[in-house]
């Protein structure tokens, strides 16, 4: 089994994911950061809130596109809304 690194989970920040396991299976949500080994923060803005994040397993997640302009606040350390999440949430899945 391959171990995901800091930097890929680095990568992952600012990406469209969908969740394959637990009770929010098939919900989507974007990665707004990183939570130690092989577990991110992710948020959808309307049960996930920006200040309440969900810690999801990497290997439980089915990784989609970019979301661009989340992406590029995300690595400046700009503030994000959850207005700005489910804008991006609510356009068609890419990839």
């Amino acid at each position: 089994m391959d171990q995901v690194g800091a930097r890929s989970l680095e990568e992952m920040v600012g990406r469209v994911v969908t969740s394959r396991a637990g009770r929010d299976a098939g919900g989507r949500y974007v990665v707004i950061g990183a939570a130690g080994d092989d577990m991110v923060l992710v948020a959808d803005g309307r049960r996930r809130s920006t200040g309440r994040p969900k810690r999801k397993n990497v290997k439980h997640l089915a990784v989609h596109g970019l979301a661009g302009t989340i992406a590029e606040r995300l690595r400046e350390g700009r503030a994000l809304t959850d207005e700005d999440l489910r804008a991006v949430l609510t356009r068609p899945t890419e990839g």
